[in-house]
């Protein structure tokens, strides 16, 4: 058979796959090698020792227990050097269940796959990943009972009457991580029917145990191989085949289903939600995915399915970052590892403007003298909906005589105050003049839904603590001002007092001063503390340059390869300004930023690292202390 892949043209299955494959083999290439090292340095280390071996009474049998081993690393050296495929071992084992990812993937003549691949039914895949991990783990044994004897015999701690024993009962889940990394990550590979529907009662079983399996939910929203019918992993409101179809019914009724946040609530498994339109958040997290191996682990990953959302076949990656900013289908990380609170957990880090409900962007249009114009708009679910055929159904030509108010201030009126009120966004017509679509129940509801999940996030992530932190830190900020208002005013009073007395004395028959004694000069009285040796204030008003900035001359030339706005989110943002006529995604400092932000050394370091990455050079880096 082949490589290569029988899917759709821009299936973002396929793109999503690729990445993580191509990692995973890199990660577990780089373990062969170091293995490799440490076995032929193990066998030539043992063979020596072994040829100088004493006779010891109380381990008779210390040689064979050597030859025994020496043997066995040999054949994992040569297993791990080429073995009988030539390539060393495979570094992955993949349980696939059925659906577009097993089509494409076994359709003669294709297979993209280069390591063990076996096909289930929607129901079986993690129980069969489950039992695949068991059996490799339990062949493995050997090897590292092998591995580990080396180690105590060349230091002279193997302890016949206490290891024996301990060996005999060896099993995986007394493997240290360096072990478990050894092994062929097993991975159980989904859509929505395998892990969000169908199969959901496996995995739920799966999440409670410690086995170190991947799992990776190929989530199109929808049963794209077969037609593309609703699950529980669809969006309010899309049309799909077994949703009554028509303008007199809604689509899907039901919210959408969180599955990343559901396995995030065992403490024990790692869970990434994210997609392949963010290349950064997807390459980083998919590296922590394949080398987590605490307990189970979640790679829940967006992927656009051209014909059952209804766009062009080569506009997959563009509609999977309009989710993430639309809050359609947020990212998020829940590592274990950083903490024993959610908050500490949670990290929501890849979504644009975090802290607000909606992010803003630029839309496009042509004024009525035919100029290019640009309106600012929040970007919503709806807004986000209306570039996609399966919701389209819920977009009209707003009358020109309702009452209209835009679908973010509409979600905010309650029900008495919505009534005779039409919710619309802002669009653009064939000629791309504005107009204005009025929205469907439907798609209100699909926005608020879609703005409680993000809120619900940003409250896991902590968010409302560091609201709390920093309302804390104003007050403080707040009570510093009033004090020192208030000394000043102490210090004018002693000041006015102090002047009035040197009058009085100055006017009177006082004696002149004793000779020896000394007039405390009045600056002493009225002056505060020594300003000697006092460390000058660096910012604005001492003529300091900011620490990054991108003119407005360098704007235009940017590439927009989004290292500045995804790696150091808290100064820029990406923005749309007009070039030539035409509109383009730039990014730009936030403004007023730096006035807010405390810059502390681990931001100036990414600062500097950011300015030095930027591909149009166009970011200009400056230490607060002014050096270049």
């Amino acid at each position: 058979m082949s490589g290569g892949h029988g899917a759709c043209r821009g299936c973002g299955e396929v793109t999503a796959l690729r990445m993580l494959m191509a990692t995973n083999r890199a990660i577990h290439e780089k373990e062969r090698r170091q293995h490799v090292k440490e076995l032929e340095d193990l066998i030539e280390r043992l063979t020596a020792k072994l040829e100088d071996l004493p006779f010891d009474e109380h381990d008779p049998r210390r040689a064979e227990r050597i030859g025994w081993v020496i043997d066995r690393l040999q054949a994992r050296l040569y297993r791990f050097e080429s073995g009988p495929t030539g390539r060393g071992p495979a570094g992955a084992v993949i349980a696939n269940a059925t659906g577009c990812s097993s089509v494409y993937a076994s359709t003669f003549p294709n297979n993209p796959y280069l390591d063990p691949w076996v096909n289930s039914l929607f129901q079986d895949t993690v129980p069969v990943a489950k039992g695949l991990f068991e059996g490799l783990s339990a062949s493995a044994v050997k090897d590292f009972r092998a591995l580990r004897t080396a180690r105590l015999d060349l230091e002279d701690h193997y302890n016949p009457e206490f290891h024996e024993d301990y060996f005999r009962t060896l099993n995986w889940e007394m493997y240290s991580q360096e072990e478990l990394a050894l092994l062929p990550a097993v991975i159980a590979i989904g859509g929505d029917g395998a892990m969000y529907d169908i199969g959901f009662g496996a995995l739920s079983r799966l999440l409670v145990t410690h086995t170190p399996l991947k799992v990776v939910v190929l989530n199109t929203g929808a049963y794209s191989n077969t037609g593309g019918q609703a699950s529980t992993a669809s969006f309010t409101a899309q049309d799909s085949d077994l949703t009554r179809f028509g303008v007199a019914h809604i689509g899907k009724h039901e919210d959408r289903k969180e599955l990343g946040l559901i396995a995030a609530f065992h403490p024990k498994v790692l869970v990434i939600q994210t997609n392949d339109a963010l290349q950064g958040h997807f390459m980083k997290n998919v590296m922590e995915f394949l080398s987590y191996n605490e307990a189970p682990a979640v790679f829940d990953t967006y992927t656009a399915c051209m014909s059952e959302h209804g766009i062009a076949d080569d506009a997959g990656s563009r509609h999977a970052e309009l989710a993430v900013h639309s809050r359609m289908s947020p990212v998020f990380v829940h590592d274990p590892r950083r903490g024993n609170t959610l908050a500490e957990r949670f990290v929501l880090d890849g979504n644009p403007d975090i802290g607000k409900d909606w992010m803003t962007t630029s839309l496009a249009y042509v004024d009525d003298e035919g100029q290019a114009q640009l309106l600012e708009i929040p970007f919503t679910p709806a807004d986000f909906a209306v570039r996609e055929g399966r919701f389209i159904k819920h977009f009209q030509p707003a009358d020109a005589d309702a009452d209209l108010v835009p679908v973010p201030e509409y979600i905010d009126l309650n029900e008495t105050e919505r009534h005779g009120k039409t919710p619309f966004i802002w669009s653009t017509d064939a000629d791309r003049r504005l107009i204005r679509l009025a929205v469907s129940p439907a798609i209100v509801e699909l926005t608020e839904e879609r703005r409680r999940n993000w809120r619900m996030l940003e409250y896991l992530g902590g968010l409302h603590v560091d609201r709390m932190q920093e309302d804390h830190r104003r007050a403080l900020e707040q009570w510093q001002r009033k004090y020192e208002q208030a000394d000043a005013q102490r210090e004018d009073t002693i000041d006015a007092i102090a002047r009035g007395m040197a009058e009085l004395a100055a006017g009177s028959d006082t004696p002149a001063t004793p000779a020896g004694q000394s007039v405390v000069p009045l600056d002493a009285i009225t002056m505060g503390p020594t300003s000697v040796g006092a460390v000058p204030q660096v910012g604005p008003e001492a003529g300091a340059a900011p620490l990054v900035r991108i003119t407005e001359e360098d704007m235009p030339k940017c590439t927009n390869c989004k290292t500045c706005y995804q790696d150091l989110r808290e100064l820029f943002e990406k923005t749309t300004i007009m070039v030539e006529g035409e509109p383009k995604e730039v990014s730009r400092v936030i403004p007023g930023v730096l006035d807010k932000i405390e810059l502390t050394p681990e931001l100036i370091r990414t600062a500097a690292r950011v300015a030095n990455d930027c591909d149009a050079e166009i970011i200009r880096f400056q230490q607060p202390n002014g050096e270049r």
